[in-house]
């Protein structure tokens, strides 16, 4: 019989508490530059770059964590019944970490006990393992490390099913996902549900992340044979687009790209399923035994990703599950035929498709038969024995008619926006959804008092700012409409441009935003609307006026209560060279903050480069565990060679510079601990 109750998942945990009080804005690049080899069809680049460029407000950037990890009981809902048991994290973005085939004793997904933040997703802070569900913006979800709302309903049959449920407020959708667990059923299914109940057309962006283990053996197989890759190796970090038909893809002729474990960089690809009527995606290992998922369209395009077995890859398994010596890979599946591929949900609008998920078992001579097209073939009729499109299709009305259920006994709460934006655009929501005034928390009061009062708190400067109200024209009306209160104060309409402007900047309204926070600084001067104006000048290219007003920003109420300001000043600082100024800096703020923050210490690391000072660099950087390096980057690797090339010429000062660099090159390459190299062999 199938249950639902409330427990505890036990991990080695080190999350983000806390939020960078700093508003993040959007890159002035809305879509991403992509491009596409010949062979690629015209038929796959429609869209492509759409919507994917930084963006992430109103949402706060989670970049409080460090990696000092503890053992903790993170609260979690076990759904199960003979068959299955599904372990879901509500409190971290409803994450499904674990899935255990009961029968078979076999956990099908990359379970992690080692709950490691790290900088991966659109907030920064993100850990690996099990199955996410990525609704929102290009990248990982905004809630990945933050409660949603889950529920329990009872369907037709009175089966109880469960439901995650929250507002996305970066594009102002609203989504729930429907978990259905038969008393008898050997697959879990996920019925996703978005809705744009707005005027306009909004982009969107989904996919699920599956993390499953991954050996030497594991074979990753497809409904489609067809894929699109990207190029590691295109020129200036050009984001390229290969098509290649499995398991040979064009950049590495001598491997078999179906197996994982032969790639050495990190990769990825994409298949095209368009065309199945059922699409799926499994990940087999040498037995025959593995994972399987399948889903009606229109979610109808997969892809891999692995981390690669060269050092950089191997370090980054290290650091995302440092408690561990299991690896893992992705496989995912998504409504774009890659995830630099954009789609749109139109105004009025809703999506929906039903998602099975189970373990899977082939013949080991099929799953790993040199022939691609047998082990493709040999897994299909082996899922299609379980499920199949008209199985599938009946279950998808199944689940569609229990989504008309109203939330019934409410196990967790996420955030209070939804039920603040349901009063602000008087909305009338889909029974699915149950917002109420309980959800409320101290973040989202003062907005409600906006609504219905006109006003918001009077800015404190010593005190950290709101958070981030959503910067919809919606919003922007309710505080223009304030503004025009005649009886406001002038701190109150002081408090009420400073977030007005932030709506305006996100919006690309320059000039509106300037006008805003140069009327906050009039009446109210403080730190964090002076950070403001300087990002903005930033955005026009003019660093000398943003450095000036981080300078003011630095004399101002506001600066010392959080590090996040001189973070941004430092770094803008170092890098237009202005060495003295950014000495001067260190030396005022608080000695503290060297300890707490590691992007000041990577930012003082820097400067010690310019005073060849080599201890420093060693006591900053190589002999603590950094802790936010952001997937992509190699900030360390230029900090090794420096540090090598000062030790270097220090011992040997008559060796010519260029021979140095040549010398430090060879005889010291950066070890494993500090070594992120992605996408390089």
């Amino acid at each position: 019989m199938t249950s639902i109750k409330s427990g505890t998942f036990k991990a080695n945990a080190a999350l983000p508490i806390g939020a960078n009080p700093l508003p993040s804005f959007r890159d002035p690049k809305h879509d991403a530059l992509v491009r596409v080899k010949p062979q690629v069809s015209s038929e796959h680049t429609a869209l492509m770059g759409l919507d994917c460029g930084k963006r992430s407000l109103p949402y706060q950037i989670q970049d409080r964590y460090d990696r000092n990890r503890e053992e903790q009981d993170i609260p979690a809902i076990i759904m199960e019944n003979d068959y299955l048991k599904a372990t879901f994290l509500p409190t971290l973005g409803g994450r499904l970490i674990s899935l255990t085939d009961k029968e078979n004793d076999r956990e099908l997904l990359y379970c992690n006990a080692s709950l490691q933040a790290c900088n991966l997703s659109n907030l920064d802070a993100w850990f690996a393992g099990g199955i996410e569900w990525n609704i929102g913006q290009y990248g990982h979800a905004f809630t990945t490390c933050s409660d949603v709302f889950a529920s329990t309903q009872k369907d037709e049959e009175g089966v109880q099913f469960l439901r995650l449920f929250e507002y996305e407020r970066c594009k102002g959708l609203w989504w729930h996902i429907d978990f259905h667990l038969g008393d008898t059923s050997r697959l879990l299914y996920a019925q996703v549900h978005i809705h744009n109940l707005s005027s306009e057309r909004k982009s969107l962006y989904y996919w699920t992340n599956t993390a499953v283990p991954v050996t030497e053996k594991t074979r990753v197989l497809a409904s489609s044979n067809e894929a699109l890759y990207l190029d590691p190796y295109a020129k200036n970090n050009t984001r390229l687009f290969g098509h290649m038909n499995m398991p040979r893809m064009e950049i590495y002729e001598d491997i078999d790209a179906s197996y994982p474990s032969q790639f050495k960089a990190s990769n990825e690809y994409f298949f095209l399923c368009e065309k199945s009527p059922m699409p799926w995606e499994c990940a087999i290992e040498e037995d025959g035994s593995g994972f399987f998922e399948a889903s009606t369209p229109p979610l109808s395009y997969r892809k891999m990703f692995c981390w690669g077995s060269h050092a950089g890859g191997k370090r980054w398994q290290r650091y995302l599950s440092p408690d561990s010596e299991a690896e893992y890979i992705e496989v995912q599946s998504g409504l774009a035929p890659s995830q630099l591929h954009g789609s749109y949900l139109e105004a009025q609008s809703s999506i929906c498709w039903t998602q099975a998920f189970g373990s899977l078992d082939i013949s080991p001579q099929e799953a790993h038969s040199p022939q691609y097209e047998v082990a493709m073939q040999a897994a299909e009729a082996t899922i299609r024995l379980i499920i199949d499109e008209k199985r599938l299709s009946a279950m998808h009305q199944t689940c569609l008619k229990a989504s008309e259920r109203s939330p019934e006994i409410l196990l967790n709460k996420g955030s209070g926006w939804g039920f603040v934006e349901q009063k602000a655009q008087n909305l009338s929501l889909p029974v699915a959804f149950h917002f109420g005034m309980d959800s409320i928390k101290d973040q989202e009061l003062p907005y409600l008092g906006l609504i219905t009062e006109g006003k918001l708190p009077v800015m404190d400067p010593n005190s950290r700012p709101l958070s981030t109200p959503p910067c919809s024209n919606t919003w922007k009306a309710i505080f223009m409409t304030a503004l025009r209160n005649p009886c406001l104060t002038i701190q109150e309409s002081a408090t009420l441009n400073h977030y007005l402007g932030i709506i305006h900047l996100e919006q690309e309204e320059v000039s509106y935003a300037q006008t805003c926070w140069l009327k906050t600084m009039e009446n109210l001067p403080n730190a964090w609307t002076a950070r403001n104006l300087a990002q903005l000048e930033i955005r026009r290219g003019e660093m000398e006026e943003a450095l000036q007003w981080y300078s003011i920003a630095s004399n101002l109420s506001g600066f010392m209560t959080d590090s996040a300001i001189a973070e941004e000043y430092c770094t803008l600082l170092v890098a237009e060279q202005k060495t003295d100024k950014a000495q001067k800096l260190f030396q005022d703020i608080p000695s503290t903050w060297m300890d707490s923050s590691e992007a000041l210490s990577i930012i003082r690391a820097k400067l010690a480069v310019q005073e060849k000072n080599a201890p420093l660099i060693k006591r900053l950087v190589f002999d603590r565990e950094v802790g936010h390096i952001r997937e992509g980057d190699i900030p360390l690797n230029s900090l090794w060679f420096s540090y090598q090339f000062i030790l270097y010429s220090e011992a040997h000062p008559e060796v010519p510079e260029d021979e140095v660099a040549k010398i430090v090159k060879e005889r010291y390459p950066i070890p494993q601990a500090f070594n992120f190299m992605m996408f390089r062999e």
